[in-house]
């Protein structure tokens, strides 16, 4: 046997979840935090984790540009990778001509 209605419609029902839900949440001594993330951060963008972290992310680019086609290559948007490129390898050199603190 069906149980019966506690609500005449949806709209009552959803105001009745919200009302539990702010309830509960104006009770709750300790509202919840934030999930830690998994691991300690690791360091910034001009520690080795970073330099590592943009070094990948240029290998990637390189052998995205080295998979496609010559056509490809010959295009737009591969010259814009390229650029892209230049970029990350500047900022690479950057990187390591900075003193180690």
């Amino acid at each position: 046997m069906p149980q019966p209605r506690q609500h005449p419609d949806n709209a009552e029902r959803q105001r009745a979840y919200r009302a539990r839900q702010a309830a509960a949440r104006r009770d709750d001594p300790h509202p919840a935090q934030p999930r830690p993330l998994a691991g300690p951060p690791g360091p910034g963008p001009h520690g080795p984790g970073g330099r590592t972290a943009l070094a990948a992310a240029r290998d990637e680019l390189q052998a995205y540009h080295d998979d496609r086609s010559p056509a490809w290559q010959a295009g737009e948007r591969a010259a814009a990778l390229l650029e892209h490129l230049d970029a990350l390898a500047q900022l690479l050199d950057d990187l390591d001509a900075l003193p180690p603190f």
